[in-house]
């Protein structure tokens, strides 16, 4: 790095601090024109460029230089995105102070009762409606589904320099007036939607118009009942490696519990660089040698868990939903079913999104790019990632767990294809066993 570089940016960006716009461009215009100026140095000079000027398109230029210079600069995305309206300057906050989780607000319930009998009505994701469970009238069809309407993206850039991307809603009791029968009672902490326990009908929180806390986008439809979820528990006792010979005869399960999930997902490009020393010959003539390269990274709806209630580990190996099949985030699609709150802040999130797609990248890059190779040194950088886009979704699960020799084991079994994820008891060496020719 040239120190006289260096000097220029350094007195380029004071004198932009104190409102001197001439001496402060003379400096920086100067550094953008040097060869001998670095990367990072031009995207400095010129972001603080693109505070100099209130010409709008001269001030969309010097961002957009910035982001072919470093496509992943978050200040310069987040500018482009208040020329764009995406982002209201005023809704920005100061990262520096903490933001306290929302506090639950005044329930605006919605209560789902048959207009015909007055029975509990349900959402039956195969009729795509809701319907009453004793005199099968149907009130009310999914339109969304229907029509192929799809669960819109979001803006990451826009979003995450605002409260709601920081905010989630403290987890507390919502009392609840059943409107049916009169009768008070109480939706459990962290929970949008419940029966009541007096009459049965069911009630979901609308959270629309809370403008501190993300609303869901979208959400998948249960692709089965409790009965079908049993089965698939049974056969996946059954199909397990390395097992006790008696597990799926002895295991007593309990009965499943479908509830709807919070999960972030995010769109997530851009490039991870590597550099590393690589051995080249051999014996005496063997030497290290200097190697760099990148590693693209592409990753659609790359799933978060948003939920404390579970096993973090159990979560994270539940990821083969097919979020193409998401449909528009609608309160009556969840009639019937439980539902829980987002309890993860986005901006956590991301920062998990992005650990995610890194860690897989230094995976591949150490496995693969270089797997046939004698390596030392190798480094990564994580600068490249960029977050273009996320949805907060509602993805559906049935909650069990069987008990066998006196032990519990908690089992999730996703709601739309099926597969289970939980733990098997197993001895030492079937322990061995599965590690070495794969067991759940």
């Amino acid at each position: 790095m040239s120190d006289a570089v260096r000097d220029l940016l350094t007195r380029g960006i004071a004198a932009a601090k104190a409102h001197e716009r001439d001496e402060a461009r003379h400096y920086l215009e100067w550094v953008v024109r040097r060869d001998d100026a670095d990367l990072e140095q031009k995207a400095s000079a010129w972001l603080w460029l693109s505070q100099l000027t209130d010409d709008l398109l001269q001030r969309r230029e010097c961002l957009e230089y910035v982001l072919a210079i470093d496509p992943s600069h978050a200040l310069a995305r987040r500018g482009l995105a208040i020329l764009d309206g995406r982002l209201k300057p005023e809704d920005q906050i100061d990262h520096q102070q903490p933001l306290q989780p929302a506090a639950p607000e005044a329930a605006n319930v919605r209560r789902y009762v048959c207009p015909q009998c007055g029975g509990k009505m349900t959402f039956e994701p195969n009729r795509r409606a809701l319907t009453c469970e004793y005199c099968g009238n149907r009130l009310w069809e999914y339109e969304a589904i229907r029509q192929g309407a799809l669960a819109r993206e979001q803006d990451f850039a826009a979003t995450l320099p605002t409260a709601q991307a920081h905010r989630w809603e403290l987890p507390a009791e919502r009392i609840v007036a059943c409107a049916s029968c009169g009768a008070t009672f109480a939706l459990p902490p962290k929970h949008l939607s419940g029966a009541c326990p007096f009459c049965g009908s069911a009630h979901i929180v609308d959270s629309a118009g809370r403008r501190e806390l993300i609303q869901p986008e979208g959400l998948l439809p249960f692709q089965f009942d409790s009965d079908g979820a049993a089965q698939h528990i049974r056969r996946w006792l059954e199909q397990q490696r390395f097992r006790p010979d008696d597990l799926d005869k002895q295991a007593a399960v309990t009965s499943p519990q479908g509830v709807y999930l919070p999960f972030w997902t995010f769109d997530i490009g851009g490039e991870v660089k590597w550099r590393a020393l690589v051995q080249e010959g051999s014996g005496d003539n063997a030497r290290w040698a200097p190697r760099t390269g990148s590693y693209l990274i592409y990753q659609n709806d790359l799933p978060i868990p948003a939920s404390h209630s579970l096993s973090l580990d159990l979560l994270k190996r539940l990821t083969d939903f097919d979020t193409q099949a998401l449909v528009p985030y609608s309160p009556d699609a969840l009639a019937g079913w439980l539902t829980e709150i987002y309890q993860v802040s986005l901006a956590d999130a991301s920062l998990a999104a992005r650990q995610r797609a890194f860690r897989e990248a230094q995976e591949h890059v150490r496995d693969r790019t270089l797997g046939s190779e004698n390596v030392r040194d190798l480094t990564c950088s994580s600068l490249g990632i960029t977050i273009e886009t996320y949805r907060l979704v509602l993805l559906p699960v049935w909650l069990t767990s069987y008990r066998y020799k006196g032990q519990r084991y908690p089992l999730i079994v996703n709601g739309q294809t099926g597969s289970i994820v939980g733990n098997v008891p197993r001895s030492g060496f079937q322990k061995l066993l599965a590690g070495l020719f794969g067991g759940d």
